[in-house]
């Protein structure tokens, strides 16, 4: 999976979906199947169910580790996790991903196809009303004809299960005392809290967005007041975007800021799990002046800090 050529350009606002299924029985005892999409840059490949050897002292959601070729890498049961049932080892599929730096395999029930879509295509769950975002897992819904396939967050799911793969607090003091203003965008509830809680704590003046469309409606406001007089500098200093977002991602984003003449001396920080060598030119290509892995908080301060200076 790692070698596919089905990554897309930067700056197109689309995505590949993974589609995985997952079987459950409701209140009722009644089968049911329900749809989980997982962007395609995070899945490093899927596999049968390997062997497992279980290890003392871990969440009860991870029901072991295995070897694939010479990497120990936890099995994660999404069944167990988001149900509270136990998934047949006999007849489950395992989906590897990688994000945060780490790996961990996803039990799963099922993998059907790939849908090759558009972010605008998603919808967040915090548009919904009656939904609990504060503890949702999804953060984002497709709809299809037949069924409706839910953008899981595997990041926030892996940091309940291994809290140590959260956002690292490391480098988080008050750094900053002239308030710089920061614009960020995170679609997940739970990453966005803990990244504003930081940049509180360091000094900032914050102006979150649930996602990049939201962001980039609060900057063509920004664009129109430089436009007509307003200096950039005191009305944002600069940008952190995660890449994963409905609506609008986080490249889309940074290309629609790096090609405006108000806003394309804006610093812009692609803030991610999905960072890494191989899709690093993603961000190069539609300018991003920076690009760091979650979850080094202390990393991106001190990127921050250059970049301002």
């Amino acid at each position: 999976m790692s070698n596919h050529n089905i990554l897309l350009d930067s700056g197109t606002n689309e995505l590949e979906v993974i589609e995985f299924i997952l079987n459950y029985n409701d209140k009722k005892g009644k089968s049911q199947t329900q749809s989980f999409g997982i962007n395609v840059i995070k899945v490093r490949e899927i596999i049968k169910m390997q062997d497992l050897t279980k290890m003392p002292n871990q969440s009860k959601f991870v029901v072991g580790l295995f070897n694939l070729r010479n990497n120990l890498i936890p099995a994660l049961d999404i069944l167990d996790y988001l149900y509270g049932e136990k998934s047949n080892l006999q007849t489950s599929k395992m989906v590897i991903a990688e994000f945060n730096k780490l790996q961990v395999g996803l039990i799963v029930s099922d993998v059907s196809r790939i849908h090759r879509i558009s972010w605008s295509s998603i919808v967040s769950p915090e548009s919904l009303h009656d939904f609990d975002t504060d503890n949702s897992t999804v953060t984002g819904i497709l709809k299809l004809d037949d069924r409706h396939i839910l953008m899981i967050d595997v990041e926030k799911i892996v940091a309940d299960v291994q809290p140590s793969s959260a956002i690292d607090n490391t480098g988080a003091e008050k750094l900053f005392e002239n308030k710089p203003i920061v614009v960020t965008a995170e679609d997940s509830l739970t990453i966005r809290k803990l990244i504003s809680e930081r940049l509180i704590i360091a000094g900032f003046n914050l102006k979150p967005f649930n996602d990049g469309e939201q962001a980039w409606k609060f900057l063509e406001g920004v664009s129109q007041k430089v436009s007509e007089g307003a200096n950039l500098k005191d009305l944002v200093n600069v940008v952190i975007t995660d890449i994963e977002m409905p609506n609008l991602d986080g490249y889309t984003l940074t290309k629609k800021i790096k090609s405006d003449k108000n806003l394309s001396g804006l610093p812009v920080v692609i803030f991610s799990s999905l960072v890494n060598d191989e899709i690093s030119h993603k961000g190069k290509a539609v300018g991003a002046d920076a690009q760091l892995s979650k979850p080094e908080i202390g990393e991106l301060l001190e990127t921050v800090r250059t970049l301002l200076a």
